[in-house]
């Protein structure tokens, strides 16, 4: 039994894949997690999507 995503092109994942970082970082800023890889959370996020990266950082902050 497959997963939905799966079936999905390959940007499409990497987008949704962009929000959940995104939604991770927040979180862990809400509730003062300190997690290795969170300053460079970034650095995982390919050039094409960075700037929706920071488009979903802010949405997260600003809910």
């Amino acid at each position: 039994m497959g997963r939905k995503l799966d079936s999905l092109p390959q940007a499409e994942r990497e987008k949704i894949e962009t929000d959940l970082l995104a939604l991770s970082v927040i979180y862990n800023e809400r509730y003062g997690i300190t997690t290795p890889d969170g300053p460079n959370a970034e650095e995982q996020v390919p050039d094409y999507l960075r700037p929706y990266f920071h488009l979903r950082l802010n949405y997260y902050r600003n809910a």
